[in-house]
């Protein structure tokens, strides 16, 4: 379950950040693409202790992901959250 701080808002760059899984994300949509990266606490990612980041979307319009809608960046959103719970359940078998 997400916990959101901040839904998708905002353009150029679309932002948003929150909780899942107890780890803190931010997700910016601005240039060429979309991505969303972990950390452990909000001040960690302040510090770049990044713990998993992923490219969710990218064009060849260098000003296309600063303008996506926000139900787009929301669909993005979950999906970097299951692709990271997905590394982490990975990590976990290892």
């Amino acid at each position: 379950m997400i916990d959101w701080k901040t839904k998708p808002n905002g353009y150029c760059p679309v932002q948003a950040d929150g909780y899942f899984l107890g780890y803190y994300f931010y997700f910016r949509a601005r240039g060429f693409r979309a991505t969303i990266e972990f950390s452990l606490t909000e001040a960690g990612w302040h510090n770049d202790l990044i713990h998993g980041r992923y490219n969710l979307w990218e064009t060849r319009d260098p000003y296309s992901a600063g303008w996506l809608p926000t139900w787009f960046c929301k669909v993005l959103v979950y999906w970097g959250c299951v692709r990271f719970l997905f590394k982490r359940k990975k990590m976990e078998l290892v």
